[in-house]
């Protein structure tokens, strides 16, 4: 058994970067007695003065006797978690649309949230995978809709589950109003920060304890929405409708406790795609040795409606079904109107309205395209009918890695670039090219009169790491430009954390986008979390066809660029850091 399991247990690291490869250096320890000889793997990473001063990876290294070590934890900078939405919907003034409904209109959506809770009792007992125990805690914290609390006063819970960062949101059902945040560090990135790391530790055996660590998340989260409601409404959680999560494929099925093992091997085949509609108390199965308040806060929602949203294939998930939602690209999906979703139409959009030609008039040879890129970069572009996804693995080049935030790492090459020390190939300059370029000042960590220098650089590897990342993004933007038959796209939503921090100057000067797209990009936010709110909302009010959705889904093509005869030739053509 290597170290690290021992450290993890006992709580006294939170993982690595690079799921236990020893490629990020983030579980380094060091050997104050028995210290192991160090292995190949080591000798290659750490310096000859660290391994003889008894520093190791605790991801390889295996004590052969009793040992005394001291965890060396380098600062890590803080992630920033992205809540925030920028979307055409979010001009609308939703407070001012309920006020004006006839009371008749909202008599009828009132009822609509009764509805929803009486399917969720029907589902319930029609369920055969819920156990006697549970139904007994649901028949406890059973909700009383008729308890006296204000229709008006419903909420939502939106979760953007991510694959590092997970937000929650109480907000209004009829406003869409923001009453509380919770935010966490996703913890399950103690087993590496993309998601075919956590997918082996899954079929390793920790699957149970990656879907906990989330669960337990989700938990706290909703104890403080509990708290919330209690100071800002005379009643508890029967002012909640429901919960929806957004996630991508393999965190969702994690979240499930769905075998995850199709998902690292081809052909990626998920074991389930569809919308998933459970309660709280399904959700939190098996979780019977929480501590007391969060067993407390389970027993509390257990009732609650749990919806999942829909995937497109096994790395196209439904964080971005949900972004597309929020965006209206979803809306035959709706009852009603076949050309509105919520409050988005597309024509009043001006997103895909019509052109004169010679013959007439003719529908717009436009497109969009949306993009979120983190440890998997997601792209879907649609023209209005035909709908295209993909995907291609960016590792952490886009998350960071601790030493400095995705974005900052472009707006540092391109910096580099301008500067004349990074040439177009990704070749630094001396001193650099050695050394590296330094990010942070020099720290020191002393462990009984022994120095080990802690250093932060931005070199050579970090920007290979990033190139790679970026032509294949680039690539697969390419090849769905040319499925989609070469429409002029008109709009491009960059969409998560990522997007909303990233310098499109920057990500232009290094080839990330293509320079046509300068002033056609805009930085739409959290989606994922604005989409997952609004899937709760249409699905409790039955504004949403859920069968219509999934069969739109099921419409989308999906481009596997691994099996694309043009994806190898345009990977190495946009390599290079250049504006093209």
């Amino acid at each position: 058994m290597t170290l690290m399991p021992v450290l993890l247990k006992n709580g006294l690291i939170d993982g690595s970067f690079c799921g236990g490869r020893g490629d990020c250096g983030r579980c380094v320890v060091q050997f104050l007695k028995g210290a192991p000889l160090p292995t190949g793997l080591e000798r290659s990473r750490l310096e000859p003065e660290e391994l003889r001063q008894g520093f190791r990876l605790s991801c390889v290294t295996r004590p052969k006797a009793d040992c005394t070590i001291k965890i060396v934890a380098a600062e890590e900078k803080e992630t920033p978690i992205v809540t925030e939405v920028n979307l055409l919907s979010e001009s609308n003034d939703l407070s001012g649309q309920w006020n004006n409904l006839s009371e008749n209109q909202k008599s009828s959506a009132m009822k609509s949230d009764e509805q929803a809770y009486t399917d969720s009792e029907n589902e319930l007992k029609k369920s055969s995978v819920i156990s006697k125990n549970e139904v007994d805690v649901i028949k406890i914290a059973k909700i009383d809709e008729k308890a006296g609390t204000k229709k008006s006063g419903r909420y939502i819970i939106a979760v953007d589950l991510g694959t590092t960062t997970i937000a929650m949101q109480l907000r209004a059902a009829a406003t869409g109003a923001v009453a509380d945040t919770y935010c966490e560090i996703n913890p399950q990135r103690r087993y590496g920060t993309d998601v075919l790391a956590r997918i082996q530790a899954s079929v390793e055996g920790h699957g149970e304890e990656l879907r906990r660590l989330v669960c337990e998340v989700i938990l706290r989260g909703l104890g403080q929405f509990e708290e919330t409601l209690q100071k800002k409404t005379d009643g508890d959680a029967g002012n909640i409708l429901c919960i929806c999560i957004a996630g991508n494929t393999a965190m969702e099925h994690l979240l499930l406790g769905l075998d995850v093992s199709s998902l690292g091997r081809a052909p990626f085949v998920p074991v389930e795609k569809g919308l998933q509609h459970i309660t709280a108390a399904r959700l939190f199965a098996g979780m019977e040795n929480l501590p007391e308040n969060m067993y407390i806060t389970g027993r509390v929602f257990a009732g609650l409606p749990v919806y999942v949203a829909p995937c497109m294939s096994a790395f196209v998930g439904g964080d971005i079904v949900a972004g597309l939602y929020a965006l209206g690209q979803f809306a035959c999906g709706m009852a009603g109107d076949s050309k509105k979703q919520g409050n988005v139409d597309a024509e009043d959009a001006g997103l895909f309205g019509d052109e004169q030609t010679e013959n007439g008039t003719a529908p717009a040879r436009h497109a969009i395209l949306l993009i979120d890129l983190g440890t998997n970069g997601e792209m879907v572009i649609t023209d209005g009918q035909r709908m295209i996804a993909t995907a291609t693995a960016a590792g952490p080049a886009f998350e960071g890695d601790g030493k400095m935030m995705g974005t900052d790492r472009i707006a540092l090459t391109a910096q580099l670039l301008r500067r004349g020390i990074l040439d177009e190939t990704g070749l630094l300059a001396e001193p650099y090219f050695t050394e590296g370029v330094r990010i942070e000042g020099v720290k020191e960590v002393s462990v009984k009169g022994l120095q080990r220098k802690n250093e932060r650089y931005f070199n050579q590897k970090d920007i290979r790491g990033l190139q790679m990342a970026k032509a294949a993004i680039r690539a697969g933007v390419e090849i769905l430009w040319e499925e989609m038959g070469r429409f002029e796209i008109e709009k491009v939503f960059l969409a998560g954390g990522f997007g909303y921090y990233l310098d499109v100057e920057a990500a232009v000067a290094i080839g990330l986008l293509p320079s046509y797209m300068k002033g056609r990009v805009e930085a739409v936010g959290n989606t994922s979390l604005a989409g997952a709110y609004e899937l709760g909302r249409d699905l409790c009010e039955k504004r949403l066809d859920a069968a219509a959705l999934e069969e739109r889904i099921c419409l989308a093509e999906s481009v596997n660029l691994a099996e694309t005869e043009r994806f190898e030739g345009l990977y190495l053509k946009y390599m290079n850091l250049e504006e093209n």
